[in-house]
């Protein structure tokens, strides 16, 4: 069976899960300074979301045992295309960010497998925890990227991000022994296999929440700039609540857990979700929209954790499992591309946030035609 991790070793994979929290929101906070700077209209800067998530989907197929190695190969590959980032002109970022996306992609799916099998008996609850500290490093992004826009270049920030990578990744090879051993499955049994039918509703759930998050949080920035009588301060503060309840949903979401069960709060979550996406559109003063940012981000908060949760609970094989994470992450590729293309055909953002409210729906029918019965 796993070993039990040290303190040092939880450190390391805790810090490094909150980079990548602000590795894959990174794009959506700077992007009004990029497209300023690369001169990008709303559809090539859906381009960019897509080549990031592509590679990010691309990086959870690439994760198999032993899963040390592809933890410490997406921090590798988050530092490389970090850097190449920074120091790329604009007509290569898109070839960049796949190579970061890979990065990202390896690193989130390989640690949250670690954390599968070394928190086995109580998957929800710890996917929950892991995520909250995936969204504090959300939380922080958005005022990081303003602040970072003041005085710097925006795409020098990814070299920032490239450099504190490698905490993680030299703090992690130190402890490559006893990462290894918290990695490593049972040795007297193979892996369970799950039925296909059993996969594949996952993988579309995950599909759509990655993009609807994604998408949400990736033009909240845009969408706030281009408010009416909007404070240059609201923009960032508006995305930073956004994340702040997505990261207080899923500290709160194992206290939840232990009054209802998870299929319940699942329920709950995306009805509360779909609410907030519709106020969030209607919106036209900050009130409100401060308001639906934090709504959205609380009620959206447990809706991943418990789909990974599941997915765990089904399969703990990675050369099944991966594909889930894999498709999840197309989500978060086609999604924020798709409501780029809808709002520069309709020149509204507004109606390209659409995108999102529709794929909320989906994920509500979705779960209560699948989930499971008593």
């Amino acid at each position: 069976m796993s070993q039990k991790p040290s303190t040092l070793l939880l450190v390391a994979l805790y810090c490094g899960f909150a980079l990548t929290g602000v590795g894959t929101t990174l794009l959506g906070c700077a992007l009004p300074s990029l497209a300023a700077a690369w001169r990008l209209n709303d559809s090539t800067s859906g381009l960019l979301f897509a080549a990031q998530f592509v590679g990010s989907s691309t990086g959870a197929l690439l994760v198999r045992s032993p899963l040390e190695k592809c933890v410490l190969r997406g921090y590798l590959w988050m530092v490389i295309f970090g850097s190449l980032i920074a120091l790329s002109p604009g007509h290569l970022a898109p070839l960049f960010f796949i190579g970061f996306g890979l990065g990202l992609g390896q690193a989130m799916t390989a640690t949250s497998m670690v954390f599968g099998r070394i928190y086995s008996t109580r998957r929800g609850a710890s996917q929950s925890l892991l995520n909250a500290t995936w969204g504090l490093g959300a939380v922080i992004c958005p005022w990081i990227a303003s602040c970072w826009a003041r005085l710097w270049p925006s795409h020098w920030l990814f070299l920032a991000l490239a450099l504190a990578a490698l905490f993680p990744l030299l703090s992690l090879a130190s402890h490559r022994p006893l990462l290894a051993a918290c990695a490593q499955a049972l040795q007297d049994a193979s892996y369970p296999s799950a039925h296909l039918s059993l996969l594949l509703p996952l993988a579309l759930f995950a599909f759509l929440y990655v993009g609807v998050e994604s998408s949400v949080s990736g033009w909240m920035m845009t969408y706030m700039h281009r408010q009416p009588l909007s404070a240059e301060i609201l923009a960032p503060f508006v995305t930073s609540l956004f994340w702040i309840a997505l990261l207080c949903g899923r500290t709160a979401a194992p206290v939840f857990l232990k009054k209802i069960s998870e299929p319940h709060l699942l329920t709950i979550s995306l009805v509360l979700a779909i609410a907030g996406t519709g106020m969030l559109l209607l919106s036209r003063g900050s009130i409100s929209s401060l308001a639906s940012a934090t709504w959205i981000g609380f009620s959206l908060a447990p809706v991943f954790p418990l789909c990974i949760s599941r997915l765990l609970g089904i399969t703990d094989n990675p050369a099944q499992s991966r594909w889930v994470f894999a498709i999840s992450g197309t989500g978060g590729a086609a999604l924020p591309w798709l409501t780029g293309q809808l709002a520069a055909w309709q020149n509204s953002l507004r109606i390209g946030l659409l995108v999102p409210l529709l794929g909320t729906g989906v994920m509500l029918w979705l779960h209560l035609y699948t989930r499971p019965r008593p």
